[in-house]
């Protein structure tokens, strides 16, 4: 097909794009500006004695339309003005560069073959391996993208012009649909998280009590979606991860407040009264616990860089859902408690209708809310402990109980036990490796070309259509788009080198998405550098070719797996480091994809002025130096304006000159005096190569050897400590010049540097929050320690699932904190309580635990329970924030069971210690308290 018909389609349909309301701008990528262009003859130049610049000259001067001023005859006035503006090619063509006394005239079409053209392509633009024009269509920023899309594609559908019927309009690389189906899986995973932690709740705390708590979502989740609009978030995986999170959590202060409240009401309080002091003895321990999960998710929000800003949205929507979840659960709940829960005497209802017998019974079997008589006040003998409930769960409290008082009896050994799972799980680390970004969920692959530098734009097209056969064999069903940029390379924001190049290309493979078919990114991309090695070999693709095949992760742009960079003064010596390097690397098994980012330019024509000879010919370089570029690059004479278009008018050499080496010679300079110089008599002509981009880090030059490595053979870190243990004189044996190892090393030692600063420094705060709040140096320690255990279910989970350790599981440790703390601090305020009613220790440590076993399980059930669809991709997985809540949830796990079985354990050891100390003092003649708590009494 001409390409003059697909830019015509294209020129025609732009505007049909741009009415469509929510369009802010529509990019053409392919589209050739239309140009005159005035392909000059040389032979001809010479036997009229015309130079370039006297063509361009005169068409400079005849294409003109200029204001003449005023006529005023009489009482009328009439506009002056010089109009000669080109309107077609027939005008350029007749143009008179020079005439004579004998009516002799030399016009354009005497030297120069003129035509209505298209600008040079400096890149070729290719869909499903043929010729396209591209449309980059922006949305204005008030227009949702998904309902955008789809109007779009709605109103493509119907479009059609009249006599184009070849042409078609398709959509690739829609972001829409990657946010679509991502909001879908995410909304999905959502909604089985929600049916499970309503379930769970009603089992634990039956249907009236959870129906109370569950109703406070609403109005957390409202706070959050107007704090998320002021902050210029929007709806994407990883805000919508940090709802699925705070979902489980948002409940986490209405079921302390609800379930105290309700304790009491079954320890034969008023309603009123038990809401109230249900609500008061709490208030301070739920307020500090919100202070301590804010502080947790702070470094998260203080993260700079990049992975900054693309994990901002989380600790935004966490922070802002559960100080809002705060404000109901200790001022909107006790209200809804006071009016919707039951007094004993209403308990004794029975259930009438069939779904009403359903819950009952669900909820009888875990709780004594679904039994059908109770008593009016809750009695109890001296040998039974009141704080059991009858029903299933009250078994579940005895069977606690009795694990409790055994670890607290064999207390040392227990924390024994925790500390050589600590030990087993640090020594698993070196086993389970380290990727800063998990791998997984492709949905593009992109293949790099590089030929030869001096390979032209047409022969690269050539050598491009054989790889682009190869590629376009892949199955239907997982080959979407297949959309090639000839002469230009796709670079990222971290490598900003020059694109175009009449040498490069990129392809862009769109695959379905991954559950759509039957396998994953890595093995397609396995089987295309397969392939295209093999067709190299027999000679069907360039040897000369380095092509590159990689998967594109959907995450925050990352450097490369392996990245060295030198810097120093002389790039001789650069260059002879990188090549150690490269050669070093290239042994590396499972590192592939080698490059040093000095890219040599084409070989190039120097022309030098002789400076002598060209003051004689009355020439100068600037003569010289327009000449050579006219007649080879082309110089745009003027411009006309046709259609609402501005067309250039281009002068050059024709086509077979500047593809031939005499072309070179034929070029001849118009001197002052109207003679005709040939370039070689006034310059001088070396040959050489230049660097096509030259890099500076602090002022010195920068050269970089990257590498992409195969993650099932070895990791990037474990390269850079190969790299490092090899060249460890390298500095020494070249002095001066610096080796820094970056890649995935430097965004790991970043990223993890930054995030674990502001982690110790939110772990310090949330120390003073404790001390102040629990008025004690010691027990703040207990209810922290459990904090680093939770690494022993990370690590597990991690090496259970063949999942290496990412940033964002580390992210999920972290984050673990504030949850940890939460439930920890409770517990430890409930023993304190018990302690000042007069209980010994071990009594005090016993019903605590009993009285906060439900609600520990609630709380951490209910996240648990929630990030499970996230964990394992019900109704699809996104392997970005998988790791993330894989971490996080088995984390909570081991921390669950760390907060019910060993904070006792230390809290009880802690005393021990105290009690020692005491004694040991008290022989010295001190006075030193023996215990880490004393009595309000």
């Amino acid at each position: 097909m001409p390409y003059s018909r697909l830019r015509e389609f294209a020129n025609k349909s732009e505007d049909f794009f741009y009415d469509i309301d929510g369009v802010a701008e529509v990019e053409k990528i392919g589209y050739l500006d239309r140009e005159y262009l005035v392909e000059v003859d040389p032979d001809a130049l010479d036997k009229y004695r015309i130079g370039m610049n006297t063509l361009i000259t005169t068409l400079q001067m005849r294409n003109i339309d200029f204001p003449g001023g005023a006529l005023r005859l009489g009482k009328k006035e009439f506009v002056l003005r010089t109009k000669g503006q080109f309107k077609n090619a027939d005008e350029i063509r007749n143009t008179v560069i020079m005439g004579s006394d004998g009516g002799f005239s030399t016009r354009v079409k005497d030297i120069a073959k003129v035509t209505d053209a298209y600008e040079e392509a400096d890149t070729y633009r290719r869909f499903n391996g043929q010729d396209a024009v591209i449309f980059k269509i922006w949305k204005k920023r008030s227009a949702d993208e998904i309902d955008l899309a789809s109007r779009i594609r709605a109103a493509a559908a119907k479009y059609s012009v009249a006599g184009y019927d070849d042409i078609n309009i398709t959509f690739f690389n829609d972001s829409s649909i990657s946010t679509k189906n991502r909001l879908a899986s995410v909304i999905e995973e959502a909604i089985v998280g929600f049916v499970i932690l309503g379930i769970f709740m009603l089992m634990l705390l039956g249907r009236r009590m959870s129906g109370i708590v569950l109703a406070g979502i609403p109005i957390s989740f409202m706070a959050m979606f107007i704090s998320m609009k002021y902050q210029g978030i929007t709806f994407n995986i990883v805000s919508l991860f940090g709802m699925i999170m705070v979902l489980g959590m948002i409940v986490d202060f209405s079921i302390v407040v609800a379930e105290n409240s309700h304790r009491y009401l079954e320890l034969g309080m008023k309603r009123s009264d038990a809401v109230e002091k249900g609500v008061s003895e709490v208030f301070w321990v739920v307020t500090t616990t919100l202070l301590c999960i804010v502080t947790a998710f702070m470094p998260l929000l203080l993260l700079t860089g990049i992975m900054g800003k693309f994990l901002r949205p989380i600790p935004i929507v966490i922070i802002t859902a559960l100080i809002a979840s705060w404000f109901v659960a200790m001022f909107i709940l006790p209200t809804y408690l006071n009016i919707f829960l039951q007094d004993h005497a209403e308990k004794n209802k029975e259930p009438e209708t069939l779904p009403e017998r359903i819950m009952a019974f669900a909820a009888s079997i875990f709780s004594s809310k679904g039994k059908k008589k109770h008593p009016a006040k809750k009695t109890c003998r001296d040998d039974e402990d009141c704080n059991i409930e009858p029903g299933l769960f009250g078994k579940v409290q005895n069977g606690y109980k009795r694990i409790i008082r055994a670890a607290l009896k064999h207390r040392y050994i227990t924390v024994g036990i925790l500390i050589i799972l600590f030990v087993i799980s640090l020594s698993l680390l070196p086993g389970i490796g380290f990727k800063f970004m998990p791998e997984g969920g492709e949905e593009q692959i992109r293949v790099s070309i590089k030929l030869p530098h001096e390979t032209n734009l047409n022969a690269n097209l050539e050598e491009s259509e054989k790889i682009e056969r190869i590629l376009l064999a892949l199955p239907k069903e997982e080959l979407i788009a297949l959309h090639a940029w000839v002469g230009e390379e796709y670079n990222t924001v971290l490598d900003p080198k020059p694109g175009k190049a009449t040498y490069k290309t990129t392809f862009e493979l769109f695959l379905s998405p991954e559950k759509d078919r039957h396998r994953k990114a890595k093995t397609i991309n396995d089987e295309l550098r397969k392939k295209i090695a093999d067709a190299q070999k027999n000679g069907a693709v360039s040897r000369s070719a380095e092509i590159k095949v990689d998967s594109v992760f959907s995450g925050p742009p990352i450097g490369k797996p392996v990245n060295v960079e030198i810097r120093g003064r002389d790039y001789d010596q650069i260059v002879a480091i990188a090549k150690e390097y490269n050669d070093y690397l290239a042994t590396i098994k499972g590192v592939r994809d080698l490059a040093i980012d000095l890219e040599e330019g084409k070989t190039e024509y120097r022309y030098g002025v002789n400076e002598e000879v060209a003051a004689r010919s009355n020439v100068s370089a600037y003569d010289i130096a327009i000449t050579l570029n006219a007649s080879f690059a082309g110089a745009v004479a003027t411009t006309v304006n046709q259609n609402q278009e501005e067309v250039g008018i281009r002068v050059r050499f024709g086509e077979n000159t500047r593809t031939q080496i005499q072309g070179i010679h034929d070029v001849k300079i118009a001197n002052r005096m109207g003679g005709l110089i040939p370039l070689d008599a006034v310059s001088t002509l070396k040959m050489d190569k230049a660097y096509s981009q030259i890099n500076r880090l602090n002022f010195k030059r920068l050269v970089q050897v990257q590498a992409d490595v195969d993650t099932a053979v070895i990791t990037s870190d474990r390269v850079t400590q190969l790299m490092k243990n090899k060249f460890t004189d390298i500095e020494k044996r070249y002095p001066g010049y610096i080796i820094s190892y970056g890649g995935e090393q430097e965004d790991t030692n970043k990223s993890m540097g930054e995030l674990g600063l502001y982690f110790m420094a939110a772990l310090i705060v949330m120390f003073v929050i404790l001390t102040v709040s629990m008025r004690s140096l010691i027990q703040p320690l207990v209810v922290m320690i459990a904090i680093p255990f939770a690494l022993v279910g990370v690590v597990f989970a991690l090496y259970i699932h063949h999942q290496p350790l990412s940033f964002m599981s580390m992210l999920g440790l972290f984050s673990l904190a504030g949850i940890i703390v939460s439930n920890t601090l409770v517990l430890v305020q409930f023993i304190n309580r018990f302690r000042d009613d007069g209980m010994s220790i071990q009594d005090a440590i016993v019903e605590g635990g009993v009285v906060r076993l439900r609600p520990i399980i609630l709380t951490a059930g209910s996240i648990i329970l929630e990030l499970m669809p996230v964990i394992y991709g019900l109704g699809g997985k996104d392997y970005l924030v998988s790791p993330l809540a894989l971490a996080f949830g088995y984390g909570l796990i081991f921390a669950t069971v760390i907060t019910l079985v060993i904070i006792p354990c230390f809290y009880h050891i802690a005393e021990d210690v105290m009690g020692a100390v005491s004694r040991a003092a008290g022989k010295m003649g001190l006075s030193v308290s023996g215990t880490i708590h004393h009595s309000e009494n």
